[in-house]
């Protein structure tokens, strides 16, 4: 076995951020389409043994989330020993999606938890941020703005599904996102079923015998102590987290029949930060002319990120940037103080861009792209490495992270770094990366100066004050 690496002599500072996890290559599926996410969901759950978790920040009202059930149902019925846990967010996963029907995310599994009693467990996690006085006063849908569950995780047996959609209609039909299947990683599985059951066990579990979801934890994040439920969680991932660095450290080779995964964990809440210091390392750190693709369904990168991005940028370096359009945005066309939010996403666009071109003068080193497909929102984020003269990527990053504050502050985020020599394993991130940024139109500064692209004198604004919560 070859047991020579350039990508881990070149990368072996990413194992800094989070346990060091090798697979081999041929166990990386990547999926390309929602539908073929919707499919892997469903076969995936249905033929499970042992357990199934899911992660996500809300679950679907629609037929297909109907499908997605029966499949866990089967799953349930023909195996006693079958363990469902789900964690979604309370704000979230308990508003009503379906007016007609009174159907929420929690409601869709009620049948599983009252039939399965002994093998179910769902959970819903409160955000600490959203407390006392301003809990009870702000409505229903902007609740959520405070901070959710964000982590997109699923998993049946020792198969692993990693994304940045949710289990919802849209994401199954034409709302493109990023899926990446992991076939047989036990180890890489019991880190996210250890992560998810500490989350767990700080949130509130439905019963089928209690209304209300009753809490488990010790202090109550929006009625108790908030700065001691902040701490014990914080503690509690700190002391996982480790653990799992001590028993999978930084590996001392890697063949080209393998990849090596990192799992980053951002959750700024709870003082931990590892997604972000990655990204600034990176950023800060690229290789020598080398090409960095970064993908975020809605812009509004950060400053520090836009320090590393455009101040700090070496010029044998290029970046080019993908988000939505306006239209392609999942903002575009709703209700309320919502519908303002793609104007606002595109004001962070114009002010990136103007600066950039300042900076660089226009020699495309720094380009923005904004994704457009009739009838399609986008939600796809991550990133794509590619070294001096490579034709695949060498890097990616992949999960639910976008670059914003939010996703840093907010939000409980999870995604995958991953490194390989392996060219077929490459090759299928390139062109994945390709696929995405084929439907990406260039933007630059003249393009805000269309007429459809003018923003409202109170446009800027709205970003400034809102910012942190979108």
């Amino acid at each position: 076995m070859n047991t020579s690496s350039s990508c881990l002599n070149q990368f072996n500072w990413i194992s800094n951020y989070g346990p060091s996890f090798i697979v081999p290559a041929s166990n990386c599926d990547v999926l390309y389409e929602p539908c073929d996410f919707f499919k892997e969901l469903n076969k995936t759950f249905s033929n499970a043994k042992k357990r199934i978790y899911i992660s996500s920040l809300y679950f679907g009202t629609d037929p297909y989330e109907y499908e997605l059930i029966d499949s866990i149902r089967s799953a349930l019925d023909k195996d006693p020993s079958v363990r469902l846990v789900v964690l979604l967010d309370y704000l979230r996963g308990s508003r009503i999606d379906n007016h007609q029907e009174k159907t929420t995310s929690k409601s869709m599994f009620l049948p599983l938890i009252q039939k399965y009693s002994s093998q179910v467990d769902f959970y819903l996690f409160h955000t600490p941020l959203l407390h006392g006085f301003l809990r009870k006063i702000i409505p229903n849908r902007f609740n959520e703005s405070w901070g959710v569950q964000h982590m997109k995780i699923y998993m049946a047996d020792n198969t692993l599904i990693i994304s940045g959609a949710n289990l919802n209609k849209s994401y199954f039909d034409n709302r493109q996102d990023r899926y990446l299947k992991l076939n047989n990683c036990p180890d890489l599985c019991k880190f996210f079923i250890d992560i998810i059951e500490t989350i767990a066990k700080q949130s509130f579990k439905v019963e089928a015998n209690h209304d209300e979801p009753i809490f488990l934890g010790k202090h109550h994040p929006y009625e108790g102590d908030n700065a001691q439920y902040r701490l014990e969680v914080e503690k509690n991932l700190l002391s996982l987290m480790k653990t799992y660095q001590i028993r999978f450290p930084k590996p001392k080779s890697l063949s080209n029949d393998q990849a090596l995964i990192i799992p980053l964990i951002q959750m700024g809440m709870f003082n931990i930060n590892n997604d972000r210091d990655f990204n600034i390392h990176l950023y800060s750190n690229l290789p020598i002319e080398s090409k960095l693709y970064l993908a975020t369904s809605y812009f509004n990168m950060t400053k520090e990120y836009e320090n590393e991005i455009i101040d700090n940028k070496r010029k044998d370096t290029e970046i080019s940037l993908l988000t939505a359009s306006p239209q392609a945005n999942g903002f575009y066309g709703s209700r309320g103080i919502s519908r303002f939010v793609p104007i606002g996403y595109s004001e962070n666009e114009r002010e990136f861009i103007d600066r950039a071109e300042k900076k660089c003068s226009n020699d495309k080193q720094i380009q923005m792209f904004e994704y457009f497909r009739s009838q399609w929102t986008y939600h796809a984020k991550g990133l794509w490495l590619y070294e001096k003269d490579k034709e695949y990527p060498v890097l990616t990053c992949i999960g639910s992270p976008n670059f914003g504050a939010r996703s840093i502050q907010r939000d409980l985020e999870a995604q995958l770094a991953i490194i390989t020599d392996n060219q077929e394993l490459r090759k299928k991130f390139h062109h994945e990366c390709k696929r995405l940024f084929q439907n990406g139109t260039h933007v630059t500064s003249e393009t805000f100066k269309q007429s459809s692209r003018i923003a409202p004198v109170w446009g800027p604004l709205f970003m400034r004050i809102f910012r942190n919560f979108f």
